[in-house]
């Protein structure tokens, strides 16, 4: 395994998309030619490749279990930015996939989409392999959900704490976006797969809901602070009724693939977790088998993916 640590090496230029000297990204911390189609080993291990097909996980340990089922996991090129993305790459059934791990929420994401779209040549994939919550009483801890129906975003609206008296009572505390879609075929392919390589393990397919918290805007209370959320999980099932999972950042993956310009597929799956109505929490041991083998269906899944598709099935 090749290793290294980017520290931005000169000053950054150009406030608008910042890339150092050498034409880093601010955040991942890679430079275009580093990435693309014309993957190879043969290059300074000072180097770190972006494939055009990439995984998201947040979590650096799940990254590194999943890097390790490359084909020659040896000789997979690692690196770790300044801002703290870890980029894995090798190949998986010899075609070329890096995982990176991206940390949680809505900026990471951004960073990740945004910042690897700079440095890649060509048509993407980018898929997502999380963990996450259920709204649903039928869906147990241990299952996979995959979001095939794509996903909505849930955000706090901080003007409704506003003690002015300039609040509209009628408007809501907690607001519900309209649903951006998946890839239909690779939530498809990924769907099968995971049934397919996850022991002992339920797969559902279903709509995703993304918080910009993990605390207020997913429903869990605090008597410590004031977020009149009790009642906020069957608001969102009233209004979306196969909200399946609740996490933070799958709704801007496939709301920025939608925007892409047509360069970008997408799909996401999550490990449950939590299950919300009966405050079940999944064992250690449990979750990370099925992080090692759905890890895998989600490699099988992008190393069997067209680039050249139409983006999330449009």
């Amino acid at each position: 395994m090749e290793s290294a640590t980017h520290q931005p090496r000169h000053e950054a230029t150009n406030a608008n998309f910042p890339r150092d000297g050498e034409g880093r990204v601010h955040h991942v911390g890679v430079k275009k030619g580093e990435g693309g189609p014309k993957f190879s080993y043969v290059q300074s291990f000072l180097m770190t490749t972006v494939a055009n097909r990439i995984l998201s996980v947040g979590d650096h340990r799940r990254a590194s279990v999943i890097a390790s089922l490359f084909d020659n996991p040896s000789s997979n090129l690692v690196t770790t930015s300044s801002r703290g993305f870890t980029v894995h790459t090798g190949t998986f059934n010899k075609v070329p996939v890096t995982v990176i791990a991206t940390g949680m929420g809505f900026p990471m994401m951004d960073f990740l989409v945004r910042e690897c779209r700079a440095v890649v040549e060509g048509p993407m994939v980018i898929m997502r392999f999380g963990t996450c919550g259920t709204p649903q009483t039928h869906i147990p801890i241990g299952s996979v959900v995959v979001a095939s129906e794509g996903s909505i975003f849930i955000r706090r609206n901080p003007d409704a704490w506003e003690q002015d008296g300039s609040w509209d009572e009628k408007e809501s505390k907690y607001i519900f976006s309209k649903v951006v879609r998946s890839d239909p075929e690779i939530s498809k392919r990924l769907a099968e797969n995971m049934k397919k390589m996850v022991a002992d393990c339920q797969v559902y397919e279903g709509l995703g809901a993304t918080a910009d918290s993990f605390y207020a805007s997913q429903g869990r209370t605090d008597d410590s602070f004031d977020d009149d959320n009790a009642n906020l999980i069957d608001q969102m099932l009233e209004k979306y009724s196969s909200i399946s999972a609740l996490e933070m950042e799958t709704f801007h993956l496939f709301d920025l693939a939608r925007c892409s310009k047509g360069t970008i597929r997408s799909s996401a799956a999550a490990i449950v977790l939590a299950q919300r109505r009966s405050n079940a929490f999944l064992d250690k041991a449990t979750t990370e088998r099925i992080e090692k083998e759905g890890g895998r269906a989600v490699l099988l899944t992008l190393s069997e993916t067209d680039l050249t598709a139409p983006s999330n099935g449009n």
